[in-house]
């Protein structure tokens, strides 16, 4: 491959069937915040009652998000009790604070595809489920990803019909100025980094900079929290953290993952006792499966 134009067109990586919508993300994140790989609907619905959301609409959306396959579920008696999917759990665990950067062996990996717009569910799921392993779009039909995942994508999509499809390949870049550029583009570096100054901005008010967690805002409450919780994780789940030698020790991705740590702390020291009553008022409290590290 010789180069790679510097303005390509890009759409859209997923399609919204598949974004995760805010209130995905605050069910996502009531497993994180009590520690526990299984939890029983009337536990998600009296953690998301602190949200201000209705009992209706998050059954609705434990409804939905099973369908998509974010969730799994299983009946003990009158309750379901709901466990995070396998495809959501790699983003999930990268929330938790996974640092493992991988390296970079002279080439990319990449998934090369074609799928009409008659099939555009099809290529919804399968631009989502590339993403979510790590494959990001250097242009479009062009993913990039710098492990071989091709074994792993086929594994979660069904078998492609004509006129789609798609073909794994390596690429390598003539000279590492070369693989810098390609990587900055895929991963969307300068999108990540004009992301940051607002986010560590919110976090600084917290903390009063970082000198005194949980001594910031005192009075912010759970939900204006996790506005900034969001915006954090959702920049964790977007920017992946990259080999050092192509982008340097002090990549926005780690930076990202330092305001999650950050995040972390402060919503131990505001609201973990809150939320942890909050379960324990439910009568399927006992249904609870906890991590191992509670």
């Amino acid at each position: 491959m010789t180069g790679v134009h510097d303005h390509t067109k890009r759409s859209a990586d997923v399609g919204d069937r598949y974004r995760l919508t805010r209130i995905a993300f605050d069910v996502i994140s009531a497993f994180g915040c009590l520690r526990a790989q299984g939890l029983p609907g009337p536990v998600i619905v009296g953690i998301l009652g602190e949200h201000g959301y209705s009992s209706s609409s998050v059954h609705n959306q434990l409804v939905r998000m099973v369908h998509r396959s974010i969730l799994t579920s299983e009946k003990f008696g009158r309750v379901t009790v709901y466990r995070l999917g396998e495809r959501i759990l790699s983003g999930f665990m990268d929330i938790a604070g996974d640092r493992e950067a991988p390296t970079f062996e002279g080439c990319f990996h990449s998934a090369l595809y074609s799928i009409p717009e008659t099939s555009r569910m099809l290529r919804d799921r399968f631009q989502y489920v590339a993403r979510m392993l790590g494959y990001r779009q250097l242009r479009p039909g062009l993913l990039l990803s710098f492990a071989d995942l091709s074994q792993e994508l086929s594994a979660q999509l069904p078998d492609m019909v004509e006129p789609g499809w798609c073909e794994f390949a390596t690429i390598r870049p003539q000279s590492r100025e070369a693989a810098e550029r390609m990587t900055s583009r895929a991963f969307d570096l300068e999108s990540a980094t004009l992301r940051l100054p607002p986010l560590e901005e919110a976090l600084d008010a917290l903390s009063l900079n970082d000198t005194q967690p949980g001594g910031g805002q005192p009075d912010i409450s759970l939900v204006k929290f996790f506005d900034i919780y969001f915006q954090v994780a959702e920049a964790v789940m977007s920017h992946p953290i990259l080999p050092p030698e192509l982008v340097g020790p002090e990549q926005p991705a780690l930076r990202f993952r330092q305001l999650m740590d950050r995040c972390n702390l402060e919503y131990y020291l505001r609201f973990d006792q809150q939320l942890l009553e909050r379960a324990g008022a439910s009568s399927a409290f006992d249904l609870i499966e906890w991590l191992p590290s509670r």
